[in-house]
């Protein structure tokens, strides 16, 4: 349906329910540290999140598009819970697929990548400039060919591109995720080695739901899939070597490493947190986090929860600023 302002999630409620206790789960407020009960579909969703107004029109393609990939999610829960029991398990190649689907849509979906989208997509456009490559100021910002030649002549004399728009932050997440989601899947697909690892303490779930964090000279993605199941995907820095392999592995955590996840998934969580059973110690657990994991923080949580009911109806643009702005312009949406 294209109806406007229907609520959407960006963690999928199937996923949410493997949480719940009684059809409810304990939800954790990251600013007043207070907890409460609540069912599945009522935590992790917004009213229009994932769907675009533009000249009062809705788009709610992308709702759609998650929507056909959460349907097959039940068999992969159910092959990655078979997974976990075993050393290592070949998965039927559509089930491995819609695995790094839905992590790939995940990533692209999340809180963080909607704050971040903005920041993306000028780093882009700058990167391109000092390669020669213009196809983001011709395809997506529709700039006529003398207007870009003026922006690369500005470019090589220091100036920087930002966005010049208004309200522009549901439109711009959504250009990124066309632009970089069937990205993630190839990575996903065949860079990434999963696996599912037991956790001897309970595991929450975070507002952003997979967590990259940098371990060991690699690049981890973690999603708790159940209240003592992490699956986790670990991408090696440097030269990476296609793989087209279908297996999950498994193993146990030990009580350090466990608590060393659990600890960065509760301090990856922006607004909410969620788990089966309280968990008395989340501020402690963050604090510890801190000191061990480096995340990039939204500056403006509420401006993601209303972007999806803001009506773009303005034009896309881009505006030459100096180094000094451009900066602002980054930390005005993220920051470390």
């Amino acid at each position: 349906m294209n109806t406007a302002y229907q609520r959407q999630h960006y963690v999928s409620q199937v996923l949410l329910r493997r949480f719940a206790d009684f059809g409810r789960l304990q939800v954790f407020d990251i600013g007043t540290e207070k907890w409460k009960r609540l069912p599945p579909k009522k935590i992790f969703c917004q009213a229009g999140y994932t769907q675009l107004l533009a000249n009062g029109q809705v788009d709610n393609t992308l709702e759609r598009e998650f929507g056909k990939v959460e349907k097959q999610l039940p068999r992969t829960l159910a092959a990655l819970d078979a997974a976990a029991k075993r050393p290592d398990l070949t998965l039927p190649l559509e089930i491995y697929a819609n695995l790094c689907w839905y992590c790939a849509f995940l990533w692209r979906i999340s809180p963080f990548a909607k704050a971040k989208a903005p920041v993306d997509f000028v780093m882009q456009m700058n990167q391109d400039l000092e390669h020669g490559r213009c196809d983001l100021l011709r395809q997506v910002v529709g700039l006529s060919e003398n207007d870009i030649k003026a922006i690369q002549k500005a470019h090589t004399e220091g100036k920087k591109l930002i966005i010049e728009s208004k309200d522009f932050l549901q439109l711009i997440y959504r250009v990124q995720f066309v632009l970089r989601c069937k990205e993630d899947f190839v990575l996903f697909r065949h860079y990434t080695r999963w696996a599912v690892w037991n956790s001897p303490i309970e595991l929450p779930i975070s507002d952003i739901a997979l967590v990259q964090v940098s371990f060991k000279g690699a690049n981890v993605f973690v999603l708790p899939i159940a209240p003592h199941l992490l699956l986790a995907g670990t991408i090696k820095t440097g030269t990476q070597q296609k793989s087209d392999g279908t297996a999950i592995k498994s193993n146990t955590f030990n009580a350090e490493d466990a608590q060393y996840w659990a600890d960065a998934i509760c301090y990856s969580a922006q607004v909410t947190l969620a788990s089966k059973s309280i968990i008395p110690d989340v501020p402690a657990m963050r604090k510890r986090a801190e000191k061990q994991v480096n995340f990039t923080k939204i500056v403006n949580p509420e401006s993601i929860v209303s972007a999806g009911v803001t009506d773009f109806s303005g034009i896309f643009g881009v505006r030459l600023v100096d180094k000094d702005d451009f900066v602002k312009f980054i930390y005005s949406h993220v920051r470390k």
